[in-house]
């Protein structure tokens, strides 16, 4: 068996001992298994720590052919990451952007769980809201993510630290998507 081989066995091994915890598989090639899906695979993605050249590598590297956009506001601090700048990286990659701002959490519940640090209620609030309020904006997403590799784009690096996370897990409900987080 050579070098590859052994690797993969490697791989597979350390993965069977995660899911004994309850963990999900670790990220090959900066890519997380969220959740296995017979769908499509609807990625997930953050800019922080992150330019607007290697954000378009990046998701060029994976297929993705859409982004979109999850951000109520789409500006930011850093240029590249403001709504225009963005469409024209996404544009010059041959990638559609695509703004969801109705998918955005709002101001207040963003400092709501500033204030309290609690993501966890924050997660569960922002779940009972997207259901109640963003159900037909998730069908048309879902419904976008079947015909396009898609990317959910805000600022947190890490997929559990955003709301982006929710808004996967109901779009994948949907369409019994695969989610992928880059990391």
């Amino acid at each position: 068996m050579g070098l590859f081989g052994e690797l993969e066995q490697k791989r597979a091994a350390n993965a069977r001992g995660l899911a004994a915890f309850g963990l999900k598989k670790p990220a090959i090639d900066g890519v997380r298994v969220i959740r296995e899906g017979s769908g499509p695979a609807v990625y997930t993605i953050g800019y922080e720590r992150r330019d607007g050249d290697e954000l378009t590598s990046v998701l060029r590297g994976h297929g993705i052919t859409a982004l979109a956009d999850v951000r109520e506001r789409p500006t930011s601090r850093k240029a590249d990451f403001r709504a225009a700048a963005l469409q024209a990286f996404c544009a010059n990659a041959g990638i559609e952007y695509q703004p969801w701002p109705s998918l955005g959490s709002t101001v207040e519940q963003r400092e709501e769980l500033q204030a309290s640090g609690n993501f966890g209620n924050f997660r569960r609030r922002f779940r009972e809201h997207a259901d109640r309020v963003m159900r037909a904006h998730l069908d048309k997403l879902a419904e976008s993510a079947k015909l396009k590799t898609t990317a959910l784009l805000c600022y947190e690096r890490l997929h559990e630290d955003c709301h982006r996370s929710v808004l996967a897990e109901l779009v994948a409900e949907r369409i019994d998507a695969t989610i992928l987080a880059i990391q």
